[in-house]
């Protein structure tokens, strides 16, 4: 037995090394490789969309090469290849397990556009099922006299008894947790059908160009005085609204566009949420009041415009809007 225990303690050292050198190997081709791909030369802007951008591992994400290293390395059952129907657009992008809905999800939202339609867009161009719920609602008098309202029964039930996280829509209920807030879903939605990028570095500019998609709309509402339609006969409110569209838009046209790859897209060579939530806030933020104003703008923005059309065209969201239901807002 002292014989024994003798020669496996001076085995021990020998055979200690040997693993040692094998995993500082293995360690050092990891460092070698994650390193190559933090490299970038690329400029990212919007506070919102860089706090955002931190890799996470989870649920969800697409999966980076620095994603995939280590997890294969500690966790090789938690990575699948997930090929959605469109092979054109992201097939052979490995994300996490989960990555793809279970289930259909449920997006409750009024019987309107509005803060959903993106939302629908990406169902839409992706091809993956969901629930399209929609509250009911009728208006009576007239909008912005005295005396109008809105009467919307089931919705004010749900938002009663708390079945709403934040008292308002849109929401989406998956695997039976309900989640607020239209930009949040956005993102989620985007990365679960693969329209948020291949990696972060793509994801993270994603989001910037949709953060500041959401800035222009805001300063757009700031001109026209916070009101569904301007009071262009307002001295004022006529000013802002006319400098928006001679100063503001155009410069912020010529930005965006210095940001479209080379593809065609703003983000690498297919669709993503940045193009759709573009071709949205076009769609919907002017009404064809002001299209006489935005159309000139945007002839003078080619890049733009192509994407505009694109987005148009794609079958998915070309054959949603022929047979969404037609509503006034």
């Amino acid at each position: 037995h002292t014989h024994t225990s003798h020669n496996m303690m001076r085995r021990q050292p020998h055979n200690f090394a040997k693993i040692a050198a094998s995993v500082g190997l293995a360690v050092l081709a990891v460092v070698v490789l994650v390193k190559s791909y933090d490299k970038s030369s690329s400029s990212i802007s919007n506070t919102n969309a860089i706090l955002r951008g931190v890799p996470s591992v989870g649920r969800g994400y697409v999966a980076t090469p620095r994603h995939i290293l280590t997890n294969t390395l500690l966790k090789p059952s938690c990575v699948k290849d997930y090929h959605r129907s469109n092979p054109t657009r992201s097939a052979g992008i490995p994300v996490f397990a989960g990555g793809a809905f279970a289930s259909p999800p449920k997006l409750k939202y009024f019987d309107a556009r509005g803060a959903a339609e993106v939302i629908r867009y990406l169902f839409a161009a992706s091809g993956a099922d969901y629930e399209d719920y929609r509250y009911q609602f009728k208006m009576e008098g007239t909008f912005g006299q005295p005396g109008f309202k809105v009467i919307k029964e089931e919705f004010d039930a749900d938002k009663a008894s708390f079945k709403l996280p934040f008292q308002k829509v849109p929401v989406m209920e998956i695997e039976g947790q309900t989640y607020a807030q239209s930009k949040a879903i956005e993102r989620y939605v985007a990365k679960q059908l693969g329209l948020f990028g291949k990696d972060d570095l793509e994801g993270l500019k994603i989001d910037m160009v949709c953060e500041q998609i959401r800035d222009i709309r805001d300063a757009w509402t700031k001109a026209k005085g916070y009101k569904m339609r301007p009071n262009m006969t307002d001295t004022s409110v006529a000013t802002t609204v006319n400098t928006f569209f001679d100063t503001d838009l155009p410069t912020q046209m010529d930005m965006l566009q210095r940001l479209v790859a080379d593809e065609g897209w703003f983000v690498g060579g297919s669709l993503s949420l940045a193009d759709i939530q573009f071709y949205n806030f076009l769609n919907s933020a002017f009404g064809p009041a002001f299209a006489e104003k935005v159309d000139p703008i945007l002839a003078k923005y080619p890049k733009l415009a192509t994407i505009k059309e694109k987005v148009a065209s794609d079958p998915g969201i070309k054959g949603w809007e022929e047979k969404r239901p037609q509503t006034q807002f």
